[in-house]
């Protein structure tokens, strides 16, 4: 009695421990988008490489600013050459001074805000870079997406196949089919086997892809099987006019200043640098009528840069720098147009895939499905050729795919508009 009473408690143990182990290796979490673009903006090179950068061009716009280090100057002054005695003669000293140069005018402040600029430059491109990636891996996510429904519908269409392959044979055992309906049934369903072949491939590339961003551990994860439910973009006129906030175009417009400050620099070349010398002369010799210690001897200059012969240097290097000038403008002219024309353009393909959505959902799928049900009933009664049904899966199989894409490519649209927006979001 009690041996079956441990072999009951033994049984019920087992069945827990087997559920719970059942449990621990369940399927992984289905990798979501919000969740490949949180791994990827947290692990981006490209991302700490800009801050690094950013951060380079802060301390350096400091140092920048700072006048160069005194230098220190020492030798010995009117030495005999025929003896080199220091007090053989009455003039010879051991010297000792200090010399400080002065860059000309405003040049260490001008420096100084330029490199700041190129920090803050680096910053927008921070940004810039940052919806740049998030919009790259929703591209990645979105191919693969409809790369995996798309293996799912195939897979899907291979039971419609069977069916008519088995309505086929059933027609030619019965003498009323012929054995090349079967083999038309079957060459197409081993054509959907290869089709799957060729999806799978699809997403390998996809997942390799994603892995680059996200690793390869999650980029194996299955698939989450619903796409982001984004709000619909702002009017496109509004769109227009925030533009000018993208964060490519604040990084054209830090370059501008970088190279106005550039052309600031160029004009303080016109002025004069200036090198301040002070030297302490100590007098080696002594007075010969009462060999007294002779007077030490102060020395102090000034070195002035005279830049008369501007032509073909200062001039030079400020058209130079002029012209820098007008091509950072002129690139950020260029970018907007270019992002107003890939503005423009994805605005339309957002509008044009969720017209198409609505008509391929509530139309094109259901009456695909209904003439190839239609189709498959007749043939079973035979009524039709098989070539019908083939026909009516095919084109079946064709919508339900394009419907699929649909889908991506409209939600593809949607994730450059948040880009052109400046968002992630």
């Amino acid at each position: 009695m009690l041996g079956r009473k441990i072999t009951k408690i033994n049984s019920i143990l087992y069945i827990l421990l087997f559920g719970v182990s059942k449990a621990l290796v369940a399927e992984p979490v289905p990798l979501t988008l919000p969740e490949v673009e949180r791994i990827t903006i947290a692990n981006a090179p490209e991302l700490q490489r800009l801050e690094a950068t950013s951060e380079a061009f802060a301390q350096q716009a400091i140092a920048d600013g700072q006048l160069p280090d005194p230098k220190l100057v020492t030798g010995a002054v009117n030495v005999p050459a025929n003896s080199f005695s220091f007090t053989q003669d009455d003039m010879t000293m051991v010297e000792i001074g200090v010399q400080q140069s002065f860059p000309p005018g405003d040049t260490l402040a001008i420096k100084s805000k330029q490199t700041q600029e190129k920090s803050n430059a680096e910053k927008r491109k921070f940004e810039d870079q940052k919806v740049f990636l998030v919009r790259t891996v929703r591209e990645i996510w979105l191919n693969l997406y409809y790369w995996t429904q798309a293996a799912h519908v195939v897979r899907e269409n291979q039971s419609l196949y069977r069916q008519l392959l088995k309505a086929a044979e059933s027609l030619y055992s019965a003498g009323k089919g012929t054995l090349s309906d079967v083999t038309q049934a079957q060459l197409e369903l081993s054509r959907l086997d290869d089709q799957v072949i060729q999806i799978q491939q699809q997403i390998d590339v996809l997942r390799a892809q994603l892995g680059r961003y996200i690793g390869k551990a999650d980029a194996n994860r299955p698939l989450s099987n619903s796409l982001p439910q984004w709000p619909n973009p702002l009017p496109l006129d509004t769109l227009e006019t925030c533009l000018y906030q993208h964060p490519l175009l604040k990084v054209d417009a830090a370059n501008v200043e970088v190279a106005r400050n550039e052309v600031a620099l160029a004009n303080e070349q016109y002025k004069p640098g200036v090198m301040v010398d002070a030297g302490y002369g100590i007098r080696q010799g002594r007075f010969s009528c009462c060999g007294g210690r002779r007077s030490d001897m102060i020395s102090a200059s000034v070195t002035m840069d005279l830049p008369i012969f501007t032509p073909n240097r200062q001039d030079r290097h400020f058209q130079a720098t002029s012209s820098q000038f007008t091509a950072a403008q002129l690139d950020r002219q260029i970018h907007y147009r270019d992002l107003l024309k890939d503005l423009r353009t994805q605005y339309d393909f957002w509008q044009r895939f969720a017209q198409r959505e609505t008509l391929y959902e509530k139309q094109l799928v259901p009456e695909a499905k209904q003439n190839s049900k239609a189709s498959l009933f007749a043939y079973q009664s035979a009524t039709v050729e098989i070539a019908s049904v083939l026909l009516a899966f095919s084109r079946e199989l064709t919508i339900e795919l394009e419907q699929q894409q649909i889908k991506a490519e409209g939600a593809k649209a949607r994730a450059a508009l948040f880009y052109l927006e400046g968002v992630t979001e």
